[in-house]
């Protein structure tokens, strides 16, 4: 779902001159600048028209739920192909049918949820969280148990083991007066913070909506035989 800006290499002189004076000026300027890769991610993310993946791997990455159910349910194509390869099934929002389906090509059940991602040395940021119909299961379960729902109750750590078909996500509860001690000083977000990211919490319509003839051509150029 994501896309990539075009760099711009050339800079205007004049501006960045402009630029270091006013620093020069104003220091106090400085302190909204940061350093980062961290601070790099948002600013390029900050304005995109996609959600933003949570990205899950071996190793776990702490998350805080939003919201206690997901934000979007919908199907979705992957196609092997040069450029963009995973399209929105139109199946339910066409009367005439999705190109990709009558192709052949069986689109994937994806659920997505708002949550926070909180690293170690990295401000939170907002992500998408992406499953299919297993971990679905899964979260509803955890939401439902009175031990450990709703889902935004707690914190969860999540991380992957295995690949492709044998892949598994794991989902540990973590509560906030163990956060500190036992995830690498991760501070527990307050009550403003959640605010805020509810605030910029994804809606359905960041799901990009691919138009008929596109998927026909796609059908046509990638899965004809």
């Amino acid at each position: 779902m994501g896309r990539y800006d075009d760099d711009i290499d050339e800079v205007d002189e004049t501006a960045a001159e402009q630029s270091a004076v006013l620093t020069q000026n104003h220091p106090s300027t400085t302190r909204v600048i940061k350093r980062g890769w961290g601070a790099a991610d948002k600013v390029k993310n900050a304005d995109s028209a996609f959600a933003q993946r949570l990205k899950v791997g071996e190793d776990p990455t702490i998350i805080k739920f939003l919201e206690d159910e997901p934000y979007a349910s919908f199907r979705q194509h992957w196609v092997e192909r040069q450029g963009q390869k995973s399209f929105t099934c139109i199946a339910d929002l066409d009367p005439k049918g999705c190109p990709l389906c009558d192709a052949g090509n069986r689109p994937a059940t994806r659920f997505a949820f708002n949550v926070v991602m909180m690293e170690p040395d990295t401000d939170p940021a907002v992500k998408s969280y992406e499953v299919g119909p297993r971990v679905i299961d899964q979260l509803k379960n955890f939401h439902t148990n009175p031990n450990q729902g709703p889902l935004s109750k707690h914190y969860w750590a999540v991380s992957r083991t295995g690949k492709g078909t044998t892949s598994a996500t794991n989902h540990q509860v973590v509560k906030e007066r163990d956060l500190a001690d036992d995830w690498y000083g991760i501070h527990p977000l307050t009550d403003a913070d959640l605010r805020d990211f509810r605030s910029r919490a994804y809606t359905p319509e960041i799901i990009q909506i691919p138009d008929r003839k596109t998927l026909q051509s796609i059908a046509i150029e990638d899965l004809d035989d």
